[in-house]
């Protein structure tokens, strides 16, 4: 019997960072079970500290050294053999749904019996969730990042994973949407678990969104501010946002598209979207699916609605709420005075 290869390749966007937190969380579990996973440095994690951080930065290099990993890979999961006899080895990176990360891993799926997975979600989600990573950090205003990903036609779901599937041809491939009641648990590190056997009642997940939006109106802010950051990578700020904010200005309670933008997504996209899923989901109400989640919606109030000093003046007055109600302390701060361990169990 072969050892078994999962590698969960993504997309961006689309629940990676819940799932590698659910394997990092459950590590000592996995491993009695004889599930292991690769670290930061494509080696099989010995112990749990080993999986903090991700291996997108090796494999980014690698791609761009065209180094092949098929051999490395193989070697790790070889040396685990001969220690724990059959077992199961996971990758999860969600850069390796990206153009050339495939041929990386050639000839792979002909040594174990190899699984591909990858999550995706609706662009009329992914649009705006990309802009917050990626787009206000340049400066870039929403409605000319959604005119960018209609010319690019971003993101390219069915070009990646059909490139997947040329270069490895004998691997299953498995296309979960992001949509809660298509999802085992209705999030996707149950789901992942789920689909590999792995009983979603032994292990610990996060009840809360891995991460969470920041309000509209600091969005804007933010947008108009590139300097603040780095690059695009640069998270500092927003985290340190993140950890400082009540709760309650820390999810998106407006649209942040407009509808002529909803209108355009979804026309650009309709015949992939219909095509994934009568492909991938086809046991399930397509049409129901699709005109829930694929088509544009009414909504109260809208991103697009708000002027710029109705943004702003919002928010300043978050700052300053968030500033009074805490006493100058966060909500991390304060389960820590009080005793609670303010991290995810």
């Amino acid at each position: 019997m072969k050892s078994r290869l999962i590698i969960h390749a993504g997309f961006a966007k689309c629940g990676s960072a819940s799932i590698r937190t659910a394997l990092f969380q459950n590590f000592r579990k996995l491993q009695t079970d004889n599930v292991f996973v690769f670290d930061k440095d494509l080696r099989i994690a010995r112990t749990a500290a080993d999986l903090v951080g991700t291996p997108i930065w090796s494999l980014e290099q690698a791609r761009k050294k065209s180094q092949k990993l098929a051999q490395r890979l193989g070697a790790e999961i070889a040396a685990v053999s001969k220690r724990k006899g059959d077992h199961v080895a996971i990758l999860s990176a969600e850069n390796l749904a990206n153009p050339g990360m495939a041929e990386l891993f050639m000839n792979l799926d002909s040594e174990f019996d190899m699984d591909v997975v990858f999550y995706l979600r609706p662009q009329l989600q992914w649009v705006p969730s990309a802009w917050k990573q990626w787009g206000l950090k340049t400066g870039v205003p929403l409605g000319d990042f959604v005119s960018q990903c209609i010319d690019a036609r971003t993101p390219t779901f069915t070009r990646d994973i059909e490139s997947w599937k040329a270069t490895l041809p004998a691997a299953n491939t498995h296309v979960r949407f992001f949509i809660p009641e298509l999802l085992a648990g209705g999030n996707p590190a149950q789901d992942f678990f789920n689909l590999f056997g792995l009983s979603e009642k032994e292990f610990k997940f996060e009840s809360e969104a891995r991460n969470p939006s920041l309000d509209v109106s600091i969005l804007h802010v933010l947008s108009k501010n590139p300097h603040l950051f780095s690059d695009v990578h640069d998270n500092r700020l927003t985290l340190a946002l993140t950890r400082t904010l009540s709760k309650k200005f820390r999810s998106t309670n407006i649209q942040m598209l407009s509808a002529e933008q909803e209108a355009r997504i979804e026309e650009c996209f309709r015949d992939e979207n219909r095509w994934l899923l009568n492909t991938y989901c086809s046991d399930a109400d397509v049409d129901r699916i699709y005109q829930t989640h694929f088509m544009p919606r009414k909504a109260d109030a809208r991103y697009s609605d708000m002027t710029e000093s109705e943004l702003i003046y919002r928010c300043l007055g978050i700052i300053l709420e968030s500033i009074a109600s805490s006493g100058g302390q966060s909500d991390t701060d304060k389960d820590r005075n009080q005793g609670q361990d303010p991290r995810p169990e």
